[in-house]
């Protein structure tokens, strides 16, 4: 994930920021005989972007992934807002 101010003074300075990712996982059951060439032709692969903003309650983001690996059972949602809330 690399992450930069908004390019706008006023909403750079209100902690509101740019990222970009890239994202890739297989998920693989604990048996100790894995087939790595199975392996890694299962790893799914998303690349993305989005805003974030930190508030005193927490940080709010939106983010857009694009999809470059996945399976034909997938779920693929491609635009994603969330909450984060801070404790303490």
């Amino acid at each position: 994930m690399l992450s930069m101010p908004f390019p706008n003074e006023t909403l750079s300075n209100n902690r509101v920021r740019l990222f970009g990712f890239a994202n890739a996982g297989t998920l693989t059951g604990l048996d100790s005989a894995i087939n790595m060439g199975s392996f890694f032709r299962s790893t799914r692969l998303a690349v993305g972007g989005g805003i974030s903003a930190a508030t005193p309650m927490g940080k709010l983001e939106a983010t857009y992934a694009v999809p470059l690996r996945y399976g034909p059972r997938d779920a693929r949602r491609s635009v994603q807002a969330g909450i984060g809330f801070t404790f303490g």
